[in-house]
């Protein structure tokens, strides 16, 4: 009997290594899940929802043309495949390490902390942002499944379960409540800022309608375009008016195969679409082409300055919003390359196909259009694109096809939160062309004042009826100037993070664009001189703006200059010999200009800077430069000037003396607002003093929280918003008049010497663009 056992046993073949190893393996696969008990699978689930609303702010951010609905239909269903499949494969290889863990809630919240840290750090949040914000919303999802699972199973009665869930509720409502978040950065307050009610009442409101009220003329609103867009019927069988395409092969080399598939056309053969508003009666009528920036590809924005069409069209000047969304950035097939160029090429060609409607019969345009009264107006990219076009011969010299351009005269040009890029190592320089720039301080995708550049490099040679002016407003954002890019200037989830609080409404902020963009084509296209003290002075307009902080720069072709700075060798001798001194000064120096980012703006001006009250800068101007103002009749004296407390904060901080922080409010030191004393004197000696404040006080920089969590302003996108404030020139107009007296008036002839006192300090301000001006 004992011989046939162990004859037995001989038998049976040792299993082999291979064998062994799947065996293992198996057991190892089907015993992945023991530790995963009832709460950590509650908690599995809380973590994989908190995975798909990543997943969801990502999908928004990131169209692919098909519609909302089902972008997060789709990319939820794969993620949800993807995460558990993650969750297999990672449970099993952890099973492997003999971890004793729950082993599914482990993968999944490492998939999610993963998921979660990539989203955030493509949307330029930063490695170790990402990493810190990532994982605390990771076990935020874990602990609220933890907490749930327990109170399901404890052995209570539904009903006490229910009211232990809301007490729960309450506790952590308070807790969110009353916690001392980090919050936005704190911004230093004033008791009281330019454009309070005193200062107001001290100006003449202007004597005319609202511009941004609806004129007297009724308008038909149309598009045109190729007839074959896949995606919009207004240009496809819609279109009213069908227009020929063009070759943009000479100047784009690189187009997304992507692309085309989602437009059906490529470089090759781009579409001339656009929304017309156009005035009914008896033409012509003079014409403004609008242009959009770069938005997301897939979300079009050629319909969000309907309300600046419509309001034009009413007001007796055509408005066409131009399409150029197929040269914008997509997710998925990115940007074509020279598309700064091609935005402003296409304007022109929508100006061409426009001509060639006009001069045909039988078309809506046939014979309406001025083309002797042109504008261009143009947001984000569009605002550089339109002074590109201005200036065409700059970049299309060589280019045939625009021969047909002559004839068009482009009269005004209007920028709102322009870029300005070098495009083939050059900027547009604009001459005798009107020019309005719009800046929002609260821009977080343009966040520096591009359009203050352009400003500078707007000349004129003899037109003396054109201007060139800027606006700086102080809780304006980028995106709300076009009604369909929402209130994110980031796509999410970046834009989440942004701080949207004390934030202007869409429609405040529309309607400072309409008013001024009004004002502003009605004074230089129809001729009416009533809205150009707007553009001197925006409280002459307050009764029809929002209340916000705002900040103005203006220009007439008149000016007689006495002191400009650009050439950087005018300390001492000014233009046709005259002098420039100062006394008290800590520092007088010729400097650039600088930005946000305290990068240079292309212009230069009188850097003052003094500790002590008193301390003074005189001009001396030569008869030469008086002479030359003698034609000046109701003349002002005018100059810019930007408040450079700033450099004064960070020098105390440096110092030691005062700490600038985003924790405390009680840190923030901010120096007096400089006072300031104009005295004229005249070649006979005689002295005439004017406070500023008299006429306008001096203008407050305009502080900005970027973000809704403090400790993100120097950690987001490359601390692109580190910088709360940008330096921006305010223009003072002084009527002589002011300086005369009731027995003895003063004229601009008679003025020998000018002097700038600052009467309280300590103090930092930056001057340029003195002189006179009608």
């Amino acid at each position: 009997m004992e011989l046939g056992i162990q004859d037995t046993e001989q038998q049976l073949p040792e299993p082999s290594k291979w064998e062994k190893m799947k065996i293992w393996l198996s057991l190892r696969y089907s015993t992945r899940n023991a530790h995963d008990h009832f709460v950590w699978r509650i908690a599995t689930g809380s973590t994989a929802l908190f995975g798909s609303l990543s997943m969801l702010a990502a999908v928004l951010g990131m169209p692919t043309g098909l519609g909302t609905a089902i972008d997060i239909i789709v990319f939820l269903a794969i993620n949800t495949a993807a995460m558990s499949l993650a969750a297999v494969l990672l449970s099993f290889l952890l099973n492997l390490m003999y971890l004793s863990l729950p082993l599914r809630f482990t993968s999944v919240l490492l998939y999610v902390s993963v998921e979660t840290y990539l989203i955030l750090y493509f949307a330029e949040l930063g490695i170790l942002m990402s990493i810190i914000v990532s994982l605390a919303f990771s076990l935020t999802g874990a602990l609220a499944g933890c907490l749930l699972g327990i109170l399901i199973k404890m052995k209570i009665r539904s009903g006490s379960k229910a009211i232990l869930a809301f007490c729960f509720a309450c506790i952590i409502a308070v807790a969110f409540a009353t916690m001392d978040w980090a919050g936005p950065a704190p911004l230093p307050q004033r008791e009281s800022v330019q454009n309070d009610q005193a200062s107001a009442d001290s100006v003449a409101a202007l004597e005319a309608p609202n511009p941004a009220e609806p004129g007297k003329f009724a308008f038909q609103a149309f598009t045109y375009g190729s007839g074959k867009d896949k995606h919009r019927a207004i240009f496809a069988d819609g279109a009213d008016v069908l227009s020929a395409a063009v070759d943009a092969s000479t100047y784009i080399t690189k187009w997304s195969s992507l692309k085309t598939r989602f437009w059906g056309f490529d470089e090759h053969d781009l579409p001339l679409n656009g929304r017309v508003w156009m005035p009914e009666g008896v033409g012509p009528f003079p014409i403004a082409l609008i242009v959009h920036g770069n938005h997301l590809m897939e979300y079009f924005s050629d319909g969000g300055y309907g309300y600046l069409g419509e309001m034009l069209a009413s007001k007796g000047i055509i408005a066409v919003s131009v399409d150029e969304n197929f040269l914008n950035y997509s997710v998925w097939s990115g940007i074509p390359n020279n598309d700064m160029k091609v935005r402003a090429w296409l304007l022109l060609k929508h100006l061409q196909q426009i001509k060639q409607l006009n001069e045909a019969t039988g078309n809506l345009f046939s014979d309406r259009v001025d083309f002797e009264q042109v504008a261009l107006i143009g947001h984000s990219r569009g605002g550089q694109a339109v002074a590109m076009a201005a200036d065409a011969e700059r970049w299309f010299n060589e280019d045939k096809t625009m021969d047909s351009l002559k004839g068009i005269a482009i009269k005004s040009v209007i920028a709102i939160a322009p870029t300005d890029k070098q495009v083939d190592d050059k900027s547009a320089r604009l001459t005798d062309v009107n020019y309005l720039t719009l800046q929002g301080a609260r821009d977080a995708d343009v966040n520096n004042f591009y359009g203050d550049r352009q400003y500078s490099r707007t000349t004129f040679m003899g037109q003396l009826g054109k201007f060139k002016a800027a606006l700086y407003i102080g809780d304006a954002n980028h995106s709300q100037f076009n009604s369909d890019w929402g209130r994110m200037d980031e796509r999410p989830p970046g834009g989440l993070f942004l701080n949207r609080q004390n934030l202007l409404e869409a429609e405040e902020q529309r309607q400072i664009s309409k008013v001024y963009v009004s004002a502003f084509l009605q004074a230089t296209l129809l001729g009416d001189e009533r809205y150009e003290p707007l553009f001197r002075d925006y409280r002459t307009g307050l009764a029809w703006l929002p209340d916000t902080l705002y900040t103005n720069r203006y220009e007439k072709a008149s000016f007689t200059e006495i002191a400009r700075y650009d050439d950087g060798k005018r300390k001492t001798v000014l233009k046709d010999g005259g002098k420039a001194s100062a006394t008290g000064m800590k520092e007088w120096q010729i400097v650039s200009a600088e930005d946000r980012d305290r990068k240079n703006k292309g212009t230069k001006g009188m850097e003052l800077e003094w500790s002590k009250p008193g301390a003074e800068y005189e001009l001396e101007i030569p008869l030469s430069m008086r002479t030359e103002a003698d034609g000046i009749a109701e003349g002002n004296f005018v100059f810019s000037m930007a408040n450079l407390e700033r450099d004064l904060i960070s020098q105390a901080e440096a110092a030691g003396k005062a700490e600038v922080t985003n924790d405390t409010e009680e840190d923030v030191v901010l120096p007096p607002l400089p006072e300031v004393e104009i005295e004229l004197i005249t070649e006979d000696g005689e002295s005439r003093e004017l406070e500023l404040a008299d006429i306008m006080p001096v203008s407050p920089p305009s502080y900005t929280a970027f973000m809704s969590l403090s400790w993100l302003e120097e950690r987001m996108k490359e601390e692109k918003y580190k910088e709360s404030t940008e330096p921006v020139f305010q223009t003072y107009v002084l009527p002589i008049e002011e300086f005369g007296t009731e027995e003895k008036a003063i004229a601009v002839q008679e003025i020998s010497r000018i002097t700038f006192r600052f009467v309280n300090g300590p103090g930092k301000v930056m001057l340029d663009d003195i002189g006179f001006m009608p």
